[in-house]
């Protein structure tokens, strides 16, 4: 936020033709950060799938179509079986936060998916389990400037019913 305050004062002078005025400005600067998604250096490999919009905060991440005993239709969705009866798909990319007019050594990121998932479907980053109900700290100190993977996981017990999984997950960076 900036704030800007005018004092003017002047003296007018006919005789002259001459006037003498000042402008004072005072700004208030109010410390920002910014948090982008982008994509990894290991992009199109197993368990790296690229980022639609990368680059920006508002990114979307196809993990193809997935079954218990078919695997996953995307050769960059990295597939496990890590559960009897279940499996996973995941897939990783970059967070940044930047800063600007901050004391703060670092920041903490948190996740919070927008809805419940459906019966047998756990939402997940770097293994810790997301809810709607509030956002869950992924990290504590995070620094500025420095890419970190986080990868997204889902994972959906064999006998969950055909349909699309789909999600908001928001992340929220916080500074220290």
């Amino acid at each position: 936020m900036v704030a800007v305050a005018l004092l003017a004062q002047g003296d007018l002078k006919a005789q002259s033709g001459t006037a003498t005025t000042h402008l004072m400005i005072t700004a208030d600067l109010t410390s920002s950060i910014s948090l982008v998604f982008d994509n990894n250096p290991s992009v199109g490999s197993a368990g790296f799938c690229p980022l639609s919009n990368a680059g920006t905060n508002n990114v979307g991440l196809d993990l193809g179509e997935a079954s218990y005993t078919g695997g996953d239709t995307l050769s960059c969705v990295n597939f496990t079986t890590p559960v009897t009866n279940y499996y996973l798909v995941s897939s990783a990319f970059d967070v940044v936060v930047t800063e600007a007019n901050t004391n703060s050594p670092s920041y903490q990121l948190a996740a919070e998916i927008s809805t419940a998932p459906p019966t047998n479907v756990i939402w997940m980053v770097n293994n810790t389990t997301l809810t709607n109900t509030g956002f869950t700290t992924l990290d504590s100190a995070d620094s500025y400037g420095t890419p970190v993977t986080k990868t997204l996981q889902v994972q959906v017990k064999s006998g969950v019913a055909a349909q699309t999984l789909s999600e908001t997950i928001t992340f929220q960076a916080t500074a220290n």
